[in-house]
């Protein structure tokens, strides 16, 4: 299951020294006007610089287009060195750390400053974001937890529900995601980032589809145009068994793509899915293709994925004309060994869906202008010696490490892409 993170985990804001004019050096006067690139110059003397100096020296690194954490350390180790030892030195040289990734050092430093000032809010932010970045999850939560008790900030409150959907303590998570749709603005960024996690959470690990489909549409309430969004709700519809909604939605999407109302990342897959399914062996999923021309005339595919992320088999079908009757539709059906027809009744999803149900009998070998409902024992006897005898089973997936009936056909089309 995958969840989705605030694009801000660290806040590190920027903090300046309130420096009187008498003891102001010329150093300070260039960060006063921003000019860091003239700052730079002076690193080399920066054994010579006071303590103060070279703290802008660093600070003037960092502040370059790349940053120059490494180039900052050394000006800050060197400030700290001559006795310029003020918390804010310290958090700076902690977002330094923090960019090389030598968190432990970043920690350390943080630790530092909440000993000058215990339960400031931006070193415990900073502090939780360092640690959770490391995987030391433990130690986030806690921070995350004391700065929930201490500040009303949204970041604390959707951080601990993360980590405990990550540690798979779910009934904890539930219990403050309903918490959190209270606390946070409805349509808002934090609000809808708590909606999706309670979407995910009662769709993969409850089960609880209705209730999944219900925050899904509360979503949709706010960005009704969301491609994403859309998918979900087809998606819960069709495991809802419910065949009239999912139609209208899954001719929806299809009607955004004709009139190019959905991201460009779709056109480039060519098909959206349509159904998803776990079984012993791994994961079913079907897709529609947009536009059928494009693939060989399939309409939809399904393809079985085994739990590496491996395609191992894959069926299609495609609706043509009767040759002889151009008032009759057929599905021209790939089981996974061979290609036949059948009468199409019904050309949609549901009747895609069916042909896994159909006996042998429904089947003809080639599209005859009236189709039988079965076989004549000519029919039968060419399919039973043109083909072989073994089937990939209509619902699950060949096991780890055996050939697959069909090869796998990896994403050449794109359309296996998760949406």
């Amino acid at each position: 299951m995958m969840i989705r993170l605030p694009k801000l985990l660290m806040v590190f804001a920027c903090c300046f020294w309130v420096v009187s004019a008498q003891s102001q050096s010329y150093i300070s006067r260039l960060w006063n006007t921003k000019k860091y690139e003239a700052i730079t110059e002076y690193s080399a003397k920066g054994a010579t610089l006071s303590g103060q100096d070279n703290a802008f020296v660093g600070r003037a690194f960092m502040a370059l287009d790349p940053p120059q954490p490494m180039r900052a350390l050394s000006h800050y180790d060197l400030a700290i060195a001559k006795r310029w030892q003020r918390e804010d030195l310290y958090f700076f040289r902690s977002e330094a750390n923090y960019a090389i990734k030598k968190y432990d050092a970043a920690l350390a430093d943080l630790e530092v400053c909440l000993q000058m000032r215990p339960n400031y809010q931006k070193y415990l932010l900073s502090k939780a974001g360092i640690a959770y970045e490391k995987g030391d999850k433990e130690l986030a939560y806690k921070t995350y937890y004391i700065l929930s008790e201490l500040y009303d900030k949204q970041t604390p409150y959707f951080m601990l529900v993360v980590i405990n959907i990550e540690r798979e303590r779910y009934i904890k998570a539930q219990e403050q995601i309903e918490d959190n749709l209270l606390r946070f603005e409805r349509g808002k960024e934090f609000w809808t980032f708590t909606s999706e996690q309670e979407v995910d959470l009662e769709w993969r690990i409850f089960k609880d589809y209705p209730k999944a489909l219900e925050a899904q549409e509360a979503l949709l309430s706010f960005k009704p145009d969301h491609a994403p969004y859309l998918i979900n709700r087809l998606l819960l519809l069709r495991v809802t068994q419910n065949d009239t909604l999912s139609a209208i939605a899954e001719a929806d999407f299809q009607t955004r793509y004709n009139t190019n109302e959905i991201p460009l990342e779709y056109y480039k897959k060519g098909s959206f899915k349509v159904n998803e399914r776990f079984s012993t062996n791994g994961l079913i999923e079907d897709f529609r293709y947009f536009r059928p021309r494009l693939f060989d005339n399939k309409k939809y595919s399904r393809f079985y994925v085994s739990d590496n992320g491996r395609v191992v088999g894959e069926h299609w079908a495609s609706v043509q004309t009767s040759p002889v009757d151009s008032t009759q539709k057929l599905w021209q059906f790939y089981d996974g060994v061979a290609t036949r027809y059948t009468q199409a009744s019904d050309t949609s999803y549901v009747g895609f869906s069916n042909l896994f149900e159909l006996p042998d009998s429904a089947f003809t070998l080639r599209p005859s202008g009236e189709i039988r409902m079965g076989m004549d024992t000519l029919e039968q006897q060419l399919l039973n010696d043109s083909l072989p005898q073994v089937q990939l089973p209509k619902d699950t997936v060949p096991a780890g490490g055996e050939t697959p009936l069909v090869p796998a056909r990896q994403d050449s089309s794109g359309v296996r892409e998760v949406l």
